[in-house]
């Protein structure tokens, strides 16, 4: 057992600043504040709370995202003003991304200081999975089923068991500088393929010097969208580390084409959660950008300079006629299996995350693509003149959530996929395209491969 945790915080800690996701920690988070009553713990966490109500029940909330903190605090007054007869006082933790996930495995493998509910975020969601440290929600989820994308709760889950519910869709876009586009003559809504993306990216470069697009080195979203496009995960069926494929290697020789040519970059700082890239990005070095919905975020907290000039449109896609969708990131919300609440933390969990009243605020204050398909076509949220996310963009995303609908490709985080997906972001990216860019991608994929650590 000792041999299983070391191995399991060893790839833990080979992530520590590279979480993809809804959740992930990057300078945009420090200058946000919640508005839960947050006080500092003496162990350097940050905690918040609802307003408590004589007699409630305590329940305890992990979370590694400080914007979350006020959601789940409102939720929980709003689930006491509605359930007057069985109010909750929850206190929510929160910290530093690596520690409150390590903090929360070693509590797990102990079998005791665990909280009642917690947040865990994709990269790490497969080592607690693995283990059976959560309890089912079929149960709360059954009643939601038919209102919202269940991709979004199936990627939790193992044996016909659902273990966690995400924030957002995470549906995947291309977001494009219409200024930059506008002066190269290209219309992004002419561009389906990947081939026409590619051509688009030479002509956008030859009338305006700037890069099409650019690719991280420290993270995987770019090549893990086109991986998933070609019906391809990071882990097989059972579970096991499965990088070393064919259509990988195709997706890595696609993107050094790209590069190659002059119309992709390696993006400043490695990834697209940097300060430098940052301001890359708000200066017009780069003329798009393929990221979930959940970035739009980032683009209205560090790119001021860019607000009107930016247009969401679907991404590319292999073969004319294949769905132009998948979902990325993500943070799966579960009750741990040690609780002795566990019918209300799962019924408080559902009522936050999959109610109306849930993803409206998820979508009015944190820009989260909702899950629940009833918003989608509801003109107070799509057409609501004050968001300052439709605001911001010059095409509304929820166009291209309507036309794609809820067939979506989630990727498979069961088993093995941190174990990869801590290599991926370490070496493996790295080193296909920008230590060892010339070097045969079948071949450096089957190292890597070798490389994965995973019992």
């Amino acid at each position: 057992m000792k041999r299983k945790v070391i191995s399991i915080l060893l790839c833990m800690t080979m992530v520590t600043s590279m979480l993809i996701g809804c959740g992930k920690s990057d300078p945009a988070d420090d200058t946000s504040k919640s508005d839960g009553g947050t006080e500092q713990s003496s162990d350097g966490m940050t905690q918040g709370k609802n307003t408590f109500v004589d007699g409630g029940t305590e329940l305890s909330l992990w979370t590694f995202q400080e914007l979350h903190v006020a959601f789940y605090t409102e939720m929980a007054d709003l689930w006491n003003k509605e359930n007057p007869d069985n109010p909750i006082n929850l206190t929510v933790t929160t910290g530093e991304a690596h520690s409150v996930h390590s903090k929360l495995l070693v509590a797990c493998q102990a079998g005791e200081g665990t909280p009642d509910i917690a947040d865990i975020e994709v990269g790490y969601y497969g080592s607690f999975l693995k283990d059976d440290y959560l309890l089912p929600l079929n149960d709360v989820v059954e009643p939601y089923k038919d209102e919202i994308v269940m991709s979004r709760v199936e990627m939790y889950g193992k044996d016909d068991n659902w273990y966690g519910i995400d924030f957002h869709l995470g549906a995947s876009v291309c977001y494009y500088n219409m200024d930059i586009m506008n002066e190269a003559g290209v219309d992004p809504a002419d561009i389906v393929t990947w081939d026409d993306y590619f051509k688009a990216g030479e002509q956008v470069l030859e009338k305006t010097g700037k890069p099409m697009l650019a690719v991280e080195t420290a993270d995987l979203f770019l090549p893990q969208m086109m991986l998933l496009e070609k019906g391809v995960q990071y882990v097989d069926e059972d579970g096991q580390p499965n990088i070393d494929t064919k259509e990988h290697a195709e997706v890595v020789d696609y993107i050094r084409k790209m590069i190659d040519a002059g119309i992709c970059e390696i993006a400043p700082g490695g990834g697209f959660h940097m300060e430098e890239w940052y301001g890359h990005l708000n200066g017009g070095g780069v003329a798009s950008l393929a990221m979930p919905l959940w970035y739009m975020g980032r683009f209205t907290d560090y790119c001021q300079d860019l607000k009107g000039k930016i247009g969401i449109y679907e991404i590319p896609v292999w073969n004319e006629g294949d769905t132009r969708e998948v979902l990325q990131g993500g943070t799966g919300t579960s009750v741990i299996k040690y609780t002795e609440q566990e019918d209300l933390a799962k019924e408080f969990l559902a009522f936050a995350k999959l109610s109306e009243e849930g993803n409206k605020y998820e979508w009015d204050v944190l820009g989260f693509d909702p899950i629940r398909t009833s918003l989608w076509d509801d003109p107070e949220i799509t057409n609501d003149p004050d968001n300052k996310f439709l605001q911001y963009f010059t095409t509304n995303p929820f166009d291209i959530i309507k036309k794609n609908g809820t067939d979506l490709t989630a990727p498979n985080i069961s088993g093995g996929y941190s174990a990869a997906y801590s290599v991926l972001v370490t070496t493996t990216y790295s080193n296909a395209f920008e230590a060892s860019p010339d070097e045969d991608a079948a071949e450096l994929l089957k190292n890597e491969q070798a490389s994965i650590i995973y019992e």
